[in-house]
């Protein structure tokens, strides 16, 4: 038998290479300029990020105060934390790289060794990349025991198509998967069904509001609702509710309301149930009211027992840049409390004092 062995065209291997440099490119460019990320989450509203660039940035000198604070006896907790709130994600991306340069060790696994707990898992997801954390957080929500809905609903409801596209390509690049293969094979009935088409990038990136295709689509979702004399037809609002630009979205719910006075989140939660409600809610309040959305998701984190840190480790750190700061006026126009407040109630120690230094900075 005759072995036959194609080996690859001078031409073919120079494409491969090129392509390889590309993506890597492509990585490095989202790792240490997350601004490009930002700008597609500011939309159309004036918004207030609480952590802004430090004007007198020296990536030198922040590596050696890190290392200052981490030699020696005991750890200097509010120096790492005056470091990280001082930067914006893009300086604390060149920072690490500087401090590899500088002492030869990585700066994250440094931290690690002298962190520990919730405060650990705060001051990493502030050295993260925007992207980084994002994703992380669906990898996580799919993976853990039991799917984390919330996290999900959190992340993917709200997004943008440009954030949509980036945050899948970024996926795939860190986890070598096609998320909504992911999505398909973990998530199932009209929640995967909700997850998948948000995912598919199909929302309308025109932002131009037609009134006639409004008043369409109100009545076609109060015909597959209220108005219908039997089953719900569930593909109709996750079509209508994924595919429609926000403005667009925000013009059919004030035409629904001249149809159904009640509104469509009556509509929903009496045709809908479970997570596939909560998602498509999220959709409504995301259109209606970007930052209350994420001050009742902030505020939910801390009623009750108990307080799940991951979501408000990832909400404060991932709007810190953005819009925390309209985020915590809007929390207290709702609860008539500061949001700063009830961190303080809610949290201890060092993880309690990055995460006041975050939200006042």
């Amino acid at each position: 038998m005759t072995l036959v062995f194609t080996l690859p065209s001078v031409g073919q291997e120079e494409e491969e290479e090129e392509e390889e440099e590309e993506e890597e490119e492509e990585e490095k460019e989202e790792k240490l300029f997350p601004s490009r990320y930002l700008l597609t989450l500011t939309h159309h509203q004036p918004r207030l990020g609480t952590i802004r660039l430090k004007e007198d940035f020296d990536p030198e000198k922040a590596c050696q105060g890190f290392r200052k604070a981490m030699k020696g006896m005991g750890t200097d907790y509010k120096r790492i934390i005056h470091l990280l709130v001082s930067h914006q994600n893009i300086q604390r991306q060149e920072i690490q790289q500087k401090y590899t340069e500088m002492y030869g060790r990585d700066l994250v696994k440094d931290l690690k060794d002298e962190l520990g707990g919730t405060f650990e898992e705060a001051v990493l997801a502030l050295l993260e990349g925007p992207y980084d954390l994002l994703v992380s957080s669906i990898q996580e929500a799919l993976t853990k025991f039991g799917t984390d809905e919330t996290a999900l609903i959190d992340t993917l409801c709200c997004r943008s198509p440009e954030e949509i596209e980036s945050l899948t390509a970024h996926y795939k690049r860190q986890y070598k998967e096609d998320l909504n293969e992911k999505l398909d094979s973990e998530l199932s009935g009209d929640f995967g069904r909700l997850m998948k088409s948000l995912v598919a990038g199909g929302r309308d990136e025109n932002q131009t509001v037609d009134s006639a295709r409004a008043k369409t689509d109100a009545q076609v979702l109060y015909d597959s609702g209220v108005g219908m004399n039997s089953e719900t037809d569930e593909e109709e609002f996750i079509r209508i509710l994924n595919t429609r630009s926000f403005p667009q979205l925000k013009e059919t719910f004030d035409e629904y309301e001249r149809l159904d006075s009640e509104g469509i989140e009556k509509a929903l939660s009496a045709e809908f149930s479970g997570d596939v409600c909560k998602g498509l809610l999220g959709i409504v309040q995301r259109v209606k009211d970007p930052l209350g959305f994420y001050a009742e998701r902030l505020n939910k984190t801390m009623v009750g027992a108990g307080t799940d840190d991951n979501t408000l480790i990832r909400l404060i750190v991932s709007r810190s840049e953005i819009d925390l700061g309209s985020i915590k006026e809007r929390y207290k126009e709702m609860y008539e409390k500061e949001l700063v407040e009830d961190v303080k109630d809610d949290t201890r120690g060092n993880y309690k004092d990055l995460l006041v230094a975050v939200i006042n900075n």
